[in-house]
């Protein structure tokens, strides 16, 4: 599924509550995987729509302040230290409760309709949010509780018939929309919801990662049933299927400098998380993970052959999956000058004979050590600023040379290394070379997909797990990289 730009709970519950009526959605999942955070993502995302109230029965008002600084500028709450919405005064409960149950509307002579709601003592707190809710109609109605289980021990009334009467009161008959936020991750009380989402926290080579699953959305198709998220900046950011929507700028290549001794790689993200970029003289490994769409490969080598080629390097080129050179020049030059293509980029393609076009260097499939002689490198790529870049498809290389090509390219890479500039290898699963790569890199970078979204991280050096998703960004390509936290 593609997410909308700027939404950031999953599209399928702001549709399910963007729908008619009311509806009633059991959100549920360890301590401290995120529920709170995401209630009032969702209060946010559905601020244009409906106003929203948000009870805490166990953290105060000061204490969700210092946690969500944004909260106080971004949102109209419903907190414990005021009842009444006048500051300083606290709403006063309404005497002769008698029992708690559903609605059962009161039909006094105005013809209008009450609800009452009692357990046969002083809840002033639930009927608080029957009042208030009388009072928004016919307005619609965000109200979150946080969380229905302390609600429930605080009053003492079961669990089962809290809900019960919450459904039957407020959604089905007043279209209120609920948000109830249990503390247990148990499944007993998911038949009581119209929409049930659990989050959950589980471990992905040694690092954390979060989940939204969504596990039931009544009258609302759940076109992607789970979705990554993080906590960076103490919000909740959900990801969608992003590179199943093509990613095209307009604007002319904006080259991300250097920094501190390092050469960029044209992903400003990807440069903060290495320290700047590349060591010159590094030899990086880019693995591949199964399911990696063609596109974010494609994003990578773009961004890598740009960046150098904007700042006058030289660039030696193999693309991926035996794209050809053409096909591979038209992809650049969409932001990046043709001369400027011409001048730095070259691109080892399998021909025989002389090659067609200036920037064409042709293999001929013997022996790499010969096609990637640095000595005829250095001659074709003539004007050009070093340190330069040899960027190399492993499954087109070893479609050409076979599965021992490594080791055809051990002077090559040798002298990268001593002309201290840039040796980048993609590998996919299948390639018979990722192991000896992974002996000689100085720097590992993993890409694959979990659960639809694509991350990034760092083996060497170590780092953190990244969403990646395409937007315009000031310098560089469009490639952005969120922590997953």
């Amino acid at each position: 599924m593609i997410q909308e730009t700027g939404m950031r709970i999953p599209q399928e519950v702001f549709r399910f509550f963007s729908n008619p009526g009311g509806h009633s959605l059991i959100l549920r999942g360890n301590a401290g995987a995120g529920k709170t955070t995401f209630a009032l993502q969702i209060i946010e995302d559905l601020a244009a729509i409906e106003k929203s109230y948000y009870f805490p029965t166990r953290v105060s008002d000061e204490s969700l302040f210092l946690q969500f600084p944004w909260l106080k500028e971004k949102m109209d709450l419903f907190l414990q230290g005021d009842k009444t919405g006048v500051p300083g005064k606290r709403w006063q409960p309404r005497e002769g409760l008698c029992k708690l149950k559903g609605l059962t509307p009161n039909k006094p002579s105005n013809g209008k309709n009450r609800m009452s709601v009692s357990i046969g003592k002083d809840i002033g707190e639930i009927e608080y949010l029957y009042k208030m809710v009388e009072s928004r109609l016919p307005e619609r109605t965000l109200m979150v509780i946080d969380s229905l289980d302390a609600l429930a021990e605080r009053n003492g009334i079961p669990c089962v018939k809290l809900i019960c009467a919450i459904q039957k009161d407020l959604v089905e008959e007043y279209g209120v929309n609920v948000l109830c936020i249990l503390e247990s991750p148990e499944e007993l009380l998911d038949y009581l919801g119209d929409g049930v989402v659990r989050i959950g926290m589980m471990e992905h080579n040694g690092r954390r990662i979060r989940e939204i699953e969504i596990l039931k959305l009544r009258g609302c198709e759940i076109q992607q049933p789970k979705y990554l998220c993080t906590l960076k900046g103490g919000r909740m950011q959900s990801f969608g299927y992003w590179w199943e929507r093509p990613y095209v700028s307009d604007k002319p290549w904006r080259p991300v400098p250097d920094t501190d001794h390092r050469l960029s790689t044209g992903i400003k993200d990807l440069d903060g998380m290495m320290a700047g970029g590349f060591e010159p003289g590094s030899v990086v490994l880019i693995e591949l993970g199964s399911g990696v769409p063609i596109s974010v490969a494609a994003a990578i080598e773009n961004s890598l052959v740009s960046n150098f080629a904007s700042l006058n390097r030289g660039v030696v080129w193999v693309p991926l999956r035996k794209a050809s050179a053409e096909n591979a020049r038209v992809r650049v030059i969409a932001n990046l000058q043709k001369e400027t293509f011409d001048k730095c980029v070259r691109v080892g393609e399998h021909i025989t004979g002389m090659a067609s076009s200036q920037f064409v260097i042709p293999l001929e499939g013997t022996d790499a050590s010969s096609d990637f002689k640095w000595q005829t490198l250095t001659y074709h790529l003539q004007g050009t600023d070093t340190p330069s870049l040899s960027l190399m498809g492993f499954d087109t290389l070893e479609s050409i040379y076979g599965s021992q090509v490594m080791e055809q390219l051990i002077d090559h890479m040798a002298m990268v290394r001593r002309n201290k500039s840039i040796f980048v290898g993609i590998v996919s699963p299948s390639s018979a070379s990722t192991q000896r790569l992974v002996d000689l890199a100085t720097v590992r970078l993993r890409v694959e997909r979990i659960v639809g979204t694509v991350v990034l991280c760092g083996e060497e050096p170590y780092t953190e797990l990244n969403a990646m998703q395409m937007k315009e960004t000031e310098m560089g390509g469009g490639i952005r990289l969120t922590p997953i936290v």
